[in-house]
């Protein structure tokens, strides 16, 4: 066995609990094994944000990438005297084709069946049109410049100044209903928004969506629904589409909620039972 020998007779049994953890965890990294350790006993990894920027500084960070297929559509800068993310150009629709629409994206975390991720952005139109314009949150998977329905990108999560009522939507592309449902969707007079989505990952990629929204001046979130997508997209972006593109997003978060399920008191009653069988061992 690989387990220190240096356990008093009448150390706490807790005590000797933790010194069996750490001396397993010291053998693991000897052996380059601890995410496999962990994953099997169902703990928690440290995790840390995949993405936080609010596009203070004069460069973009490393971990958000910019998909533009046809400049001529639309273009993405970095305003560093407004800080945020500026999307501009004569615009497109995006319905079972791309069309050339520029996206901001960063990767889909890497959790495990039963983690959670989060995307979080605020969107805000600069000018005064208010119909044909869509902005806010989609996954699709790359390389750079695919997306569309027809490329498993499902729906769009945004703030909608094109169908009615004016408001926060989730929307399927083609002719879908996202995860086989009806549209989402919340009337709301406004030109700035905050959109936050959390992704639940499920069995077969079988994820669950929850999606919410607020006002910039709002503490409370405000939910506006569910759905079931199974499509194993691993990218999520900022998008616009319509005419006339000239939006800003002025953050733009995509975290890791949990890796794994919390401890159940089985996996903890499992590691506790092997470090009580290895004692009774010993003292034989």
């Amino acid at each position: 066995m690989f387990f220190h020998r240096g356990i008093a007779k009448h150390q706490h049994p807790r005590s000797q609990f933790l010194l069996v953890v750490n001396n397993l965890i010291y053998v693991a990294r000897k052996r380059a094994i601890v995410y496999s350790f962990f994953t099997v006993f169902g703990l928690v990894l440290p995790v840390r944000a995949d993405l936080t920027t609010s596009f203070q500084g004069s460069t973009l960070d490393a971990n958000l990438h910019l998909d533009v297929p046809d400049p001529a559509v639309g273009t993405i800068s970095l305003d560093t005297q407004n800080h945020n993310l500026l999307f501009t150009g004569a615009g497109a629709d995006l319905w079972d084709i791309r069309n050339g629409l520029p996206y901001a994206w960063t990767a889909i975390p890497q959790v495990g069946i039963g983690g959670v991720w989060r995307a979080e952005t605020e969107v805000q139109f600069n000018d005064a049109q208010s119909d044909v314009r869509i902005a806010g949150l989609t996954t699709y998977s790359g390389p750079d410049g695919s997306g569309g329905a027809s490329m498993g990108q499902q729906f769009t999560f945004a703030l909608d100044q094109w169908d009615g009522p004016n408001g926060v939507w989730v929307q399927g592309l083609g002719n879908n209903h996202p995860g086989n449902s009806d549209n989402l969707c919340a009337g709301l007079d406004t030109n700035t928004v905050d959109l936050r989505m959390d992704v639940t990952v499920g069995l077969a990629n079988d994820n669950t969506y929850n999606f919410y929204y607020k006002l910039p001046t709002d503490s409370v979130w405000r939910s506006l629904g569910t759905i079931q997508d199974v499509n194993s997209n691993d990218r999520v972006a900022l998008f616009l589409k319509g005419g006339d593109m000239d939006v800003s997003f002025n953050y733009f978060n995509v975290t890791t909620i949990s890796s794994v399920p919390e401890p159940s008191s089985g996996a903890l009653g499992a590691l506790g039972g092997m470090g009580l069988l290895w004692m009774l061992r010993r003292r034989r």
